[in-house]
């Protein structure tokens, strides 16, 4: 069965570029520009992880991971934080995340994270 990821990211130009990528290791990925519709996507296709920026408008990456960790059917997700400050992760929250990757990251970590983090089924 192929592995599913959901990109939530409002800079279409890195999600797109992340989103190929991933397909071309043979990944199903979603795309949703906000953490509001990020938790549409998983409630209508649960993804196996999840890559989020930090900084969205309408709900932003920490609110949406608070709300799946809350959620016993999506609280297991492995979720990727992406961003470009990282010093802008609330206080106490790391703990949230699985991984995080800080902009501009490389095709590499990429890569590797998701596999580190989403084992071959």
């Amino acid at each position: 069965m192929t592995q599913s990821v959901l990109i939530v990211d409002d800079e279409f130009g890195l999600a797109d570029i992340t989103a190929d990528l991933l397909r071309e290791m043979g990944y199903h990925v979603a795309l949703a520009i906000n953490g509001k519709l990020g938790l549409e996507s998983l409630a209508a296709h649960r993804a196996d992880i999840v890559l989020t920026d930090l900084m969205m408008p309408v709900m932003d990456g920490p609110e949406m991971v608070r709300r799946m960790r809350a959620d016993p059917a999506l609280a297991a997700i492995p979720v990727i934080l992406m961003t470009a400050l990282p010093e802008a992760i609330p206080a106490g929250e790391p703990v949230l995340y699985d991984a995080v990757l800080v902009k501009p990251f490389s095709i590499a970590e990429v890569v590797s994270t998701v596999q580190r983090l989403l084992p071959p089924p």
